[in-house]
C-alpha cells in the first residue's frame, strides 16, 4: 500500500513548518500539496517559506508550488495550521469537497459532530465522522486536536485513570 497524499494549509507559519517536517519521510504520509496565504501563492516552498525549525527545510518540499487555502490541492488529506480566524470556513470548503482534514485550531473543537481526537485517548471519537457526514452532507471530514495542554494531560492521565480512577483534577495553564 502507498502512502497517503497530504496536503498542509497554513504551511509557511511555524505551526505548518512543524507539520511539513513531522511528514517529511513518514512511512504513511507523503507530503504532495502546500498552500498558505495569497502572500506565499504560486512561489516554490524554499521561496515563500522563512524556516525557523533547527532541522533543514526536507528536500521533499523545497519545490512543491505554494497554492491558495482554497480547493483543489493535489492531495487526499489535509493537515491544518491555519490560524483560527480563517479555519473554520476554510476547513469546511475542504471537508466538502471531499478531503480528511486534520485541525489543530480551534475553530471546530466544540462542534458536537467534530471528533476531538487524541487517538490514543479516544479513538473511539471517530465514529463522529459518520455522523458528521451525514447531518453535513459532504464526503470528506473534520477532525480536530485537543488544546495541546490537554492533549498531553489527557496523554498521562487515561492509563492512570484506567489503572486507579480519578475524581478530580484541577489544572491551570498559563497560555
Amino acid at each position: 500500500m502507498g502512502r497517503i497524499s497530504t496536503g498542509v494549509l497554513g504551511a509557511t507559519g511555524t505551526v505548518g513548518q512543524r507539520f511539513v517536517q513531522l511528514l517529511d519521510e513518514h512511512p504513511q504520509f507523503e507530503v504532495t500539496a502546500v498552500a498558505a496565504s495569497d502572500r506565499s501563492a504560486g512561489q516554490r516552498y524554499a521561496e515563500a517559506c522563512h524556516w525557523l525549525l533547527p532541522t533543514p527545510m526536507p528536500e521533499s518540499v523545497r519545490d512543491l508550488v505554494v497554492h491558495s487555502i482554497e480547493p483543489p490541492l493535489d492531495c487526499q488529506l489535509v493537515f491544518s495550521a491555519l490560524p483560527s480566524k480563517v479555519a473554520g470556513q476554510t476547513e469546511e470548503r475542504f471537508a466538502r469537497a471531499g478531503y480528511a482534514v486534520c485541525s489543530n485550531a480551534s475553530s471546530h473543537r466544540m462542534d458536537p459532530d467534530v471528533p476531538l481526537l487524541i487517538p490514543e485517548v479516544n479513538p473511539d471519537h471517530t465514529r463522529l465522522i459518520e455522523v458528521q457526514r451525514r447531518r453535513r452532507g459532504w464526503n470528506g471530514f473534520i477532525a480536530a486536536s485537543a488544546n495541546c495542554s490537554t492533549t498531553e494531560l489527557a496523554l498521562v492521565l487515561k492509563p492512570l485513570h484506567d489503572a486507579f480512577g480519578i475524581r478530580k483534577l484541577m489544572a491551570v495553564t498559563m497560555q
